[in-house]
Parts: structure tokens; sequence; C-alpha cells
């Protein structure tokens, strides 16, 4: 009887595990993320300091404990890996690699802050720390609509248009989409040599080559414009149809054609279906994560059996001792309304990179309130920083910083480098131009349209009317896009109203001066009369000469006297209210 026994135990133990039949629907989970942007760390929640939200070991320790429930589970990102906490900018994006690495990230589709590092020693001139990070990740970095100058597509190694992801016996067909508005959301001079093709057509003609794939579902990694109106930070909208690049996605293709959407870039979140595709978007920085369990059958995804989860908000008592130098408790708590423990394996690849990165732990100033931003309105970081802009040129009349290029508040108390750092990771470099009235106007016009977020100024005002939806043709393709509307009012330098004939000095960043933000019509003929340090330096010098901290003699943005006025032209300016603060492309 053992023996007997021993055997049955034996052929067990070597039967191979089970495999579903094409005859049995088969479960298979998603979780999607998206513009992790380099986010090491944890964040205070917005709007409630005492909760910490994000960090990659609670971004870790979460997929840990999923992978516990469902091991099989495909971790899907849609772009913008790149630009955030200093060790990711100090490495070049490898510390955004070895983070996404670790945490088994399946494929991810191109975003365009992944474009914004540029050149290496031995690499590709505009686009060297890119492709080496492609070859550096263990996952598929997809793109089906980029393309080189002579129209083959833009494919080093590491990077494809769509791939296969095989789970549970079922293939999942997986296409990478990048938005069009790349060229005018990253530095211009890194992506001028590519083209970035329409979408839904690049969809198109990839189709007949994924049904030759016998694919059993068909998902898109979609970095494209559109967005449904954000209700809160993590509260979920009506359901809705996204507009722009998504929107035609959904209306302009065959219903149905993609069974899953995971998305990003406008920061938003989604978790919806529209007819028989689900939609997901997780906000940013490791915040949210999203989760699909997608039941495929013998004839393709069942959409009604599927199950759509709530986002997992990654909320969690605040860990992170950041300079104080205690030490990282690594116990589990609660996340977001599950019990989590940090991962010991992410934390030890952050103290890596920061070992290699430097300290940014030097401090260099303080403020008496915390200091928020905004991209629709005049904001507290906005005038700090432009008047820092001022401050390093002297000789400008006007300063200008585009509101999405400021990526972090500043906290209450002292402040740090690495605090300056969050709000302006970027390596922008300000310059001095000098442009007619006529090209300062051009200027506001576009940069108050509402495209891609307002202007942040020192050393003049201006007013618009956020009600307006007309404009005019101003690059020529018959159409009146968004970016060309005209909603400009009145533009005030000093005190003065602007004189399109007289000549202005104009602080501004390479990024704007690029073409960024659609803003290149109004820098055709513009000479740089000099060119500044970045303006990440700026801040760190500026800060520690100021006599008292940040907003101690009074609020940075004054109610009585605003920089930028928002209500109907006919309207007094200074009187004004101001916008509904929302999402915006990042």
């Amino acid at each position: 009887m053992r023996t007997a026994s021993l055997m049955v135990a034996l052929l067990v133990a070597c039967k191979p595990p089970a495999t579903p039949t094409d005859d049995l629907p088969v479960t298979v989970t998603l979780v999607a993320m998206n513009d992790f942007h380099g986010a090491l760390y944890e964040e205070a929640l917005p709007g409630d300091p005492e909760t910490a939200i994000g960090g990659l070991p609670w971004v870790a320790g979460a997929l840990d404990t999923l992978r516990e429930e469902e091991p099989d589970l495909v971790l899907l990102d849609a772009g913008d890996i790149f630009q955030g906490s200093w060790p990711v900018n100090a490495t070049q994006g490898r510390g955004a690699i070895d983070a996404l690495n670790l945490i088994g990230v399946d494929a991810s589709a191109v975003g365009n802050h992944d474009f914004d590092y540029g050149g290496v020693e031995g690499g590709h001139p505009k686009r060297g720390a890119f492709e080496a990070a492609g070859e550096r990740a263990r996952f598929a970095w997809l793109t089906a609509n980029i393309h080189e100058a002579d129209g083959e597509r833009w494919q080093p190694p590491g990077f494809a248009p769509w791939t296969v992801i095989e789970r549970k016996g079922k293939r999942l067909g997986v296409i990478g989409l990048s938005t069009t508005d790349t060229p005018q959301t990253t530095l211009f001079e890194n992506v001028d040599d590519l083209t970035f093709a329409d979408p839904v057509q690049s969809v198109e003609a990839l189709l007949p080559e994924i049904e030759a794939a016998d694919v059993d579902a068909l998902i898109l990694l979609g970095h494209l414009t559109g967005q449904c109106e954000p209700e809160g930070y993590l509260e979920l909208g009506e359901p809705c149809i996204p507009d722009e690049e998504v929107g035609q996605l959904l209306t302009e293709l065959p219903e149905g054609t993609f069974d899953a959407m995971v998305l990003g870039h406008t920061h938003t979140l989604l978790a919806h279906r529209v007819g028989d595709t689900f939609l997901l978007s997780s906000r940013a920085r490791g915040h949210v994560l999203g989760r699909l369990d997608l039941v495929i059958g013998k004839d393709g995804v069942e959409p009604d059996a599927s199950r759509l989860h709530e986002p997992w908000a990654l909320t969690h008592a605040p860990v992170d001792p950041g300079c104080d130098e205690g030490a990282y408790d690594l116990a589990a708590r609660d996340l977001g309304g599950r019990e989590v423990t940090p991962s010991a394996p992410a934390l030890e690849l952050v103290q890596r990179l920061e070992a290699e990165a430097g300290s940014l732990c030097t401090e260099v100033g303080c403020a008496a309130t915390p200091l928020q931003r905004s991209r629709t309105e005049e904001s507290e970081i906005g005038n700090f920083a432009t008047d820092a802009m001022a401050w390093a040129l002297p000789e400008a009349d006007i300063a200008i910083q585009n509101s999405g290029g400021l990526r972090a508040n500043l906290p209450q108390g002292t402040l740090r480098r690495e605090d300056l750092q969050a709000v302006m990771p970027f390596d922008n470099r300000i310059l001095l131009l000098e442009m007619t009235g006529a090209q300062v106007e051009s200027m506001f016009r576009i940069g108050s349209s509402g495209a891609h977020g307002i202007l942040q100024v020192s050393g003049a005002r201006y007013h618009f009317d956020p009600d307006v939806t007309s404009g005019t043709d101003l690059d020529g393709d018959g159409e009146v896009a968004a970016w060309e509307r005209n909603r400009l009012c009145s533009v005030t330098v000093g005190d003065e109203p602007l004189d399109p004939a007289a000549t202005y000095q104009v602080a501004i960043t390479d990024f704007l001066h690029g073409g960024g933000d659609h803003l290149g019509p109004a820098f055709e003929g513009v000479s740089v009369s000099k060119e500044g340090p970045l303006l990440r330096e700026v801040l760190f010098d500026y800060l520690p000469t100021l006599e008292h901290c940040l907003a101690e003699d009074g609020p940075l943005v004054d109610p009585d006297a605003p920089r930028i006025s928002i209500a109907p032209c006919d309207a007094d300016p200074a009187g004004s209210g101001t916008g509904k603060a929302g999402s915006l492309p990042d």
C-alpha cells in the first residue's frame, strides 16, 4: 500500500501542469500603470499632506500582493517612464528602466518624455540615452506610428510596433502608439528627424499582420491625447468617450477593434467600458494601479463576463524618512485598503541609485506655507519660477515658463535642493530673446489657448477669455486646432500696454524656444541674445538670496494685482475670476 501510494504521488508530482483547453474560458488579469516619470519616492497626497501615495517600494509591494493572487498577471505601462526623480535623471533614465524591470513590466508604450535625455557619447546623437534604455529593458517597448525621415518605421533594438504576450494558453496582441504631439512636448531637437503618424491609420495598417498572428485578444498601449473631464484627484468621472486621439481610435476604427486600452499622457483616471472596449488610465507616478480581469473564450474576449476593478490608489501613512536619515520602515501596513509589505529589493534599488547620483539634501531656503502649481491659472510655483528667471537675467522685460514644466508643489518649512529638483526635473536652459511686441502677443495668444496649460509670467500681465472657442489657422493646414484658438484679450508689460512695434527682451526656456507647447510660430525669426544656465540651477541659486521664507511677506499670488486674469474680454481684468483647474497632458 505504501509503495502504491508513493507511486501515485510520484505520478501526480511528475504530471505536467494542466493547460487550458480552447473550449473553456480563461481569465487573464491585466494590471495597468502609466506616466511613471521616474517616481522612486512616495509623495504627499494632494490635499492631504498627512497621507502619502506611491513610492517604488509600495508599487512593488502591491504587485507582489497581486501576484500572490494571480501569478500570471500581465503588467502593462502606457509610457513616460522617464523624467522625474533625481536618481533617474542623473542616470539618464537607467534608474527607471531598472525599476520597471524589477516590478516585472511586460510591455510599455513610448511616451513623449521618454525622448527627453537626448544623445550619449558613442550612441545616437539625438536619442542615444533612449535607445540604450531600450536595450536594457527586459520588457517590450512599443510604438507603431513613429517613422524615420525615409519613411521606414523607427525601430531600434528593443523597440517594436507590437508584440504577443502569452498567458494561460492565450495570445494577447499588444500595440503601442505615441501621441502626434510628441514634437511639441519633448525637446524638439531630439525628434526633429522623426515623424509621428496618425494613430488610426497606423493601426489600420497593422491589423492584417496582427490578424494573421491569430491572437485571442487585442490590447492598445496608448500614450495619446484624449480624456474625460476629471472629477477629482482620486475620483472617477462619468463614463464617456475621451476626445482627441483616443476618441478617434474609438469612433473611427470598427467597434471593438481593441478589447482593452491602457492609456497615458493626460494623467487622468479611467476605468470604464465603451462598447466592447475597456479603458484604463491610472493617473501618474505610481499613485494608482488599474486592473481588468479579461475573460477569453474560444471565440475571443467575453466582455460581459470580464471584470473591471476599482482603481487601487496606493495611499499609506508616510514612511520614507527622506533627508532626515531615519530608517525606512518595511513593516506591513494599510495600502489603500489592503495590507501590503513594501518591497525590500525595491528599497535597495533606490538606495543604490541615490549613492550613484549624489545627495540633494542641502538646505537652500524655506517656505512659510505650502506652495501650489496649476496648469490653468496663475500659480505660486509659477510666480516663484518666473521671478527666479527674471533675477537670473535682469535685462529681461518679461520672463515666462510653461505650466507643464513645473512638476511639483513645495512643502511648508525647510526647502532642500531635492524639493526644487522635483519642481524642475528637466534639463531646460533659460535663454534671452529679442522679440517684437507682435511676436510677444503671438506668444501669449498661443500660450493662453488652453491646449497645453497657460504661460506663467513675471514682468507682464495678460488677460484671456477661457470660453472663446474660435481662432485662425496659424500653420496653414486648413483647420483651427486647440492651440490656434485666440482667447487673448490684452497684454501689459510693466505698466504699459504691449506695443506691437516695440522691442522686448524675453527670458524663456529652450524647450519653448524650440517649439514646445506649439509656441514655434511665435519665435520665427527671433534671435537668441544670451544663453543662461539650467532653470533648475537658477532655482537653486535664487532661493538663498531671499531675505525671508517664500510667502512670508505675503502671498505669491496677489488677488488684488493678478498677473493672469481669466474672464470675458469686456470684464475688468483685475477683478476677474480664475479658471477651474483640470488635468492636462504632460
